[in-house]
C-alpha cells in the first residue's frame, strides 16, 4: 500500500478493498484516498478516512444494500476510525452537481442510497494533485482538469455565505464557546486565507502555522489555541471562553475581508 497512507488505517483499507472485491466483483474500478490522509495531514482523534470511489455503473438496490453491508462490516471491524466518501462514476469526476446523477454515498455513519456529498473545486484539486490511488490508475492520470480561478470564485462565495455566517447565526455563534467550534471555525477559514494568498490548498494545522507568519500578532493567541485544541496539546490561552469567542468571531471577520480585498485586488489586476 502507499507509503503516504498511514500505517494505523492501512488495515482498514485492506479489508474494505478485499469487500468489495468479493460481494460486488467489477464493481470498484478505482479506489481513491482524498482528505487529511492525501494532504500529509491525517489526525487521528479527530480525522476521517475520506475517499472516492469509482464504479463501473450506476447503482442498482442491490448494490446499494451490499455497499450498506460492506461499511457495517467494516465499522465493525475498524470502530477506531470513520470513511467518508462518494461512489461515482469515471464521467462524474471533476464536475459540480448540477452535471451528476445522484449518487451512493457514506456520511457519519450511514449509506446514503442517493445525494450529493462534497462535489467541489476544492474536492477535485485535492484527489487531483494529491490523491492517493489504492486501487486504479494514478489520480495524475485521470481525464479532467481544475479551473483555478473557478475554485477561487467558488471558495469566494463560500467565504461570504458559510463563513460568514459563523459570525452572524445564533447557533453557530454558539458553538464558539465549544472548543470544537473554535478550532473548526478558526483554522477553516485560514485554509481558505492560504489558499487566496498561495495558490495552493494544505491542511488546517498547516494553515494556521502559515498564518503566524502572516497575519498581525493581535490574532497569535486564537490562532495557537486552536492549533492547541486540534492536535489535542492540552494547553489554553484563554481563561474565559467568552472572550475567547468574541476573539473568534472578530477574527473571522478579519480573514473574510482580507480574502475579500485580495480577490479583489487580484481580478483588477486582470
Amino acid at each position: 500500500m502507499h507509503q503516504r497512507i498511514p500505517e494505523t488505517v492501512r488495515p482498514l483499507l485492506g479489508d474494505y478493498v478485499q469487500l468489495m472485491e468479493k460481494e460486488l466483483p467489477g464493481f470498484m474500478t478505482a479506489f481513491y484516498v482524498c482528505g487529511s490522509i492525501a494532504l500529509g495531514a491525517f489526525n487521528e482523534r479527530l480525522s476521517d478516512i475520506d475517499f472516492i470511489v469509482v464504479v463501473s455503473q450506476r447503482a442498482t438496490e442491490r448494490e446499494v444494500e451490499s455497499l450498506r453491508n460492506i461499511h457495517q462490516e467494516i465499522e465493525r471491524r475498524h470502530p477506531r476510525w470513520k470513511m467518508e466518501g462518494s461512489y461515482l462514476q469515471g464521467s462524474d469526476l471533476g464536475c459540480f452537481a448540477d452535471k451528476v446523477e445522484p449518487y451512493p454515498y457514506y456520511y457519519e455513519g450511514v449509506l446514503h442510497p442517493s445525494g450529493y456529498h462534497e462535489l467541489n473545486a476544492v474536492t477535485w484539486w485535492v484527489l487531483k494533485n494529491r490523491g492517493i490511488a489504492v486501487v486504479g490508475p494514478e489520480p495524475q492520470e485521470l481525464a479532467f482538469t481544475v479551473d483555478w480561478n473557478l475554485l477561487i470564485t467558488k471558495m469566494r462565495e463560500n467565504l461570504n455565505t458559510y463563513w460568514r455566517s459563523w459570525t452572524q447565526e445564533p447557533a453557530r455563534i454558539a458553538s464558539l464557546l465549544t472548543d470544537e467550534g473554535v478550532q473548526w471555525a478558526v483554522l477553516g477559514v485560514l485554509r481558505q486565507f492560504y489558499t487566496f494568498r498561495e495558490n495552493g490548498i494544505i491542511s488546517k494545522t498547516a494553515a494556521g502555522k502559515y498564518a503566524l507568519s502572516h497575519v498581525p500578532t493581535r490574532w497569535h493567541r486564537l490562532i495557537r489555541e486552536a492549533i492547541s485544541i486540534r492536535e489535542n496539546l492540552n494547553e489554553s490561552y484563554y481563561h474565559s471562553i467568552n472572550v475567547r469567542a468574541n476573539e473568534a468571531i472578530g477574527f473571522l471577520k478579519y480573514v473574510i475581508e482580507s480574502c475579500n480585498a485580495h480577490y479583489n485586488t487580484i481580478s483588477e489586476s486582470k
